[in-house]
């Protein structure tokens, strides 16, 4: 019975993340890239969370980090998320992060005070933390390159800092090696 729970859970997950892989955007990951550390804001306004263009993702271990301005772990997981974002970012790993503020201007202070390396986009209304069934602040979702979720966590420990870095480097190191030309021996 419990397995059966699991497995629906599950089906439900993938239907989720399937359902936001089909949405559209108008920022590109090569834009988000070029651009400053909070340039995820537009004339000082953050961009919807439903604008993600989630197939740009494809090929990519993306991690969707929840966040709000008030939350205490929040504060101590940004430096490890931009740290973690220039360490691999190279190797095909994108973050997201995702403010349910109710108060724009709480979370574009935020922004400034920790400027983020990564995107930064607004879900005010809660839409897509309900889609993902978030618990509380933080929460992160990973994908796989194959946009299938790949672990989730509920919070923020910085005494498991070294664990939450393992997971990113072998789901990275795995887009890693799938990037590399194939080389055939014909000796």
């Amino acid at each position: 019975m419990a397995w059966e729970k699991q497995t629906l859970a599950k089906i439900k997950w993938r239907i989720a993340v399937l359902a936001l892989l089909s949405c559209g955007s108008a920022l590109s990951v090569s834009a988000i890239q070029a651009a400053e550390p909070s340039a995820v804001s537009v004339n000082n306004k953050m961009l919807p969370a439903s604008d993600i263009n989630w197939s740009k993702y494809a090929g990519k271990v993306v991690v969707i980090d929840f966040w709000a301005s008030w939350c205490g772990p929040c504060r101590e997981s940004f430096p490890w998320m931009k740290q973690m974002q220039a360490k691999y970012g190279k190797d095909g790993l994108v973050f997201i992060g995702i403010n349910v503020d109710k108060d724009p201007a709480l979370a574009l202070k935020f922004i400034q005070q920790y400027q983020p390396n990564f995107e930064i986009r607004s879900d005010q209304q809660g839409k897509l933390a309900s889609q993902f069934k978030v618990p509380g602040m933080p929460s992160t979702f990973i994908l796989g390159r194959d946009g299938q979720p790949a672990a989730k966590h509920q919070g923020f420990f910085k005494a498991k800092e070294a664990e939450y870095e393992a997971e990113i480097v072998r789901l990275a190191a795995w887009v890693r090696l799938m990037q590399r030309p194939t080389v055939l021996s014909l000796g």
